[in-house]
C-alpha cells in the first residue's frame, strides 16, 4: 500500500464586466474566475494517475481531467482546472491512483478574494500495485505525416505498396513517377508513395529505391492507430529498409481553428523551448542542418537578441502571414509555416525529427507535436525564457507546462540519454529504426514548391 497527503482548494479573482464573457444562454456574465486544485505533498506525485473535476450538468463538458501536475514548490505538486462561472459551483473531485484506487471528495468553490483551501490535509491510499503511466488521450485534431525512406533495389515501391495494403488495411497508391509529383503532393485522401530526389542512398548500398511516404489526413487517436498499422506493416520488411541523415520525418498539425494570437503562443513556446527540443534529437538534427534551421535564429534575424526582444517580436505580429514569415522565412526550419501562409493546406509542419521506422518513436513524436500545439493555444501566453535556466530544467518545464504528459516526459527523459551517448554514426539512434553512416555523400536537394 502507498499513500500521499493532499489538500483541495481554489484560487479566485473577480473579473470586471468588460473582461467577463457571457455564458451559453447569453444571459449571465461569467465574472468568477477560479482554479480548483488538488495539491499533493512530497516527491511522489506520480502515485496519482489523474484527477477528475466534475462540475455538474450545467457545464459542457461537465468533467475536466488533470493528468500532469505542475510544481508549486519544492515538495508541492498541483493538479488543477481553471474555469469561469457566473455563480458558485459544487465540484465533485475524484483522485485516481496508479493502481486504480479512487478517492472522492466534494468541494464548494469559494467566490471571495483569494479563494480558499480545505482546512484539513487529507490522505490518498493506493491499495493496488502501480501500473505504468500511459499517454494522455491525444487531442481530437487533424494531422498528417511524411516519412522519407529508401529500400534495397530488390524491394520495389510496388512491393512496399502491396505490403501496406495487405497488412495495414489502408488505401495507398504508388505515385512515385516523376510526372506524378505535384498530383501526389495534392492527394490528402489516401496514403501515397511518391518520388523524392532530395534523399541519398545509404553508404555501401548498391543503389536503392528512394521515396517519401505521405499519409492521408488523419484525426486524433484513430489516426494514430492507423499510423501504428502502417508502420507495423513496414517493419515486416525492416531488413530492406534504410534510413540516413538525408531523410526526415515530418508531422503536419492542422491549425485551421486557431487564431493569430493562438499561433503566436505556439511560436513563443517553440522558440522558448527550442534548446529543450534539440536535446531530444540526434546531433545531426540540432544545429547547422540547412533543412531544419533554427526558428529562434530566424526570429532574431541572425543577430544576438535578448529573450525579451524575441518574445515581443512574435507578440507584435498582427497577422498569420506576418507571423509565419518572421518564424520561418523559408520552409527549411524546424517549425515551418509555409503550407499555412502559402495556402496549400491549413497546417504547420514540424520538420526536425530524423527519419525512422521505429513505431514508438513515430507515435510519440506525433503525440508530442499535437500536445505542443493544442496546449500552447489553450493556455495563457508563456513568459519569456530566463537566461539562468539550463537545458535540463528547460526540458522539465516544457514537459510540465506545455506538453503535460508524464508518459512522454519519461519517454523523452530516456531518449535524451540515448542521443547524448550516440557518436553521430546513426541518424535515428543505433538501438533500432535503422543505423546510418555519418559520411553520407552530399546530395543537392531539389527545392519543393
Amino acid at each position: 500500500m502507498s499513500s500521499i497527503r493532499f489538500v483541495i482548494g481554489n484560487t479566485y479573482t473577480k473579473l470586471s464586466d468588460h473582461r467577463a464573457q457571457y455564458d451559453s444562454t447569453n444571459n449571465h456574465l461569467k465574472v468568477h474566475n477560479w482554479t480548483i486544485y488538488v495539491d499533493v505533498f512530497g516527491n511522489d506525485a506520480d502515485l496519482i494517475k489523474k484527477v477528475e473535476f466534475d462540475m455538474g450538468p450545467s457545464f459542457t463538458p461537465h468533467k475536466f481531467t488533470s493528468y500532469c501536475p505542475i510544481k508549486v514548490s519544492e515538495n508541492r505538486w498541483r493538479f488543477q482546472s481553471r474555469q469561469q462561472t457566473y455563480g458558485s459551483v459544487k465540484v465533485k473531485v475524484a483522485i485516481i491512483g496508479r493502481g486504480g484506487s479512487v478517492l472522492r471528495r466534494d468541494f464548494r468553490i469559494a467566490t471571495s478574494a483569494g479563494g480558499m483551501q480545505s482546512g484539513e490535509i487529507d490522505t490518498f491510499l493506493e491499495y493496488r500495485p502501480h501500473k505504468p503511466l500511459v499517454p494522455v488521450p491525444m487531442a481530437d485534431g487533424e494531422f498528417g505525416i511524411e516519412l522519407e525512406l529508401s529500400t534495397a533495389t530488390d524491394m520495389t515501391v510496388g512491393r512496399v505498396v502491396k505490403l501496406i495494403k495487405e497488412k495495414a488495411s489502408v488505401v495507398v497508391k504508388d505515385m512515385s513517377g516523376h510526372e506524378n509529383y505535384q498530383r501526389a503532393r495534392n492527394r490528402n485522401d489516401i496514403w501515397v508513395i511518391m518520388h523524392d530526389g532530395s534523399i541519398a542512398c545509404s553508404p555501401g548500398a548498391n543503389g536503392c529505391n528512394r521515396f517519401e511516404m505521405k499519409s492521408r489526413i488523419l484525426k486524433g487517436g484513430d489516426g494514430l492507430g492507423e499510423v501504428d498499422r502502417v508502420i507495423q506493416a513496414l517493419n515486416g520488411i525492416s531488413s530492406s529498409l534504410q534510413v540516413n541523415k538525408t531523410m526526415g520525418f515530418h508531422v503536419h498539425v492542422n491549425v485551421s481553428d486557431l487564431s493569430c494570437s493562438d499561433l503566436v503562443k505556439v511560436c513563443q513556446n517553440f522558440v522558448k523551448y527550442e534548446k529543450a527540443m534539440d536535446s531530444l534529437m540526434p546531433a545531426s538534427r540540432r544545429k547547422g542542418n540547412f533543412y531544419c534551421k533554427s526558428n529562434r535564429m530566424a526570429v532574431s534575424r541572425g543577430h544576438h537578441t535578448s529573450n525579451d526582444e524575441i518574445h515581443n517580436r512574435l507578440a507584435n505580429c498582427r497577422s498569420v502571414e506576418v507571423l509565419g514569415n518572421v518564424m520561418s522565412p523559408d520552409k527549411y526550419h524546424k517549425l515551418n509555416f509555409g503550407p499555412l501562409i502559402g495556402g496549400q493546406q491549413p497546417t504547420i509542419e514540424f520538420r526536425q525529427h530524423s527519419s525512422t521506422y521505429n513505431k514508438e518513436k513515430i507515435k510519440n513524436w506525433i503525440r508530442f507535436c499535437m500536445a505542443f500545439v493544442h496546449n500552447s493555444a489553450r493556455y495563457k501566453a508563456p513568459s519569456r525564457a530566463s537566461r539562468s535556466v539550463d537545458r535540463d530544467e528547460l526540458f522539465e518545464m516544457m514537459m510540465m507546462y506545455v506538453v503535460k504528459d508524464r508518459y512522454l516526459r519519461d519517454y523523452y527523459r530516456s531518449r535524451r540519454q540515448e542521443v547524448d551517448k550516440e557518436d553521430g554514426s546513426c541518424c535515428d539512434g543505433c538501438d533500432s529504426g535503422g543505423g546510418c553512416n555519418a559520411h553520407v555523400r552530399h546530395v543537392k536537394r531539389v527545392r519543393r514548391i
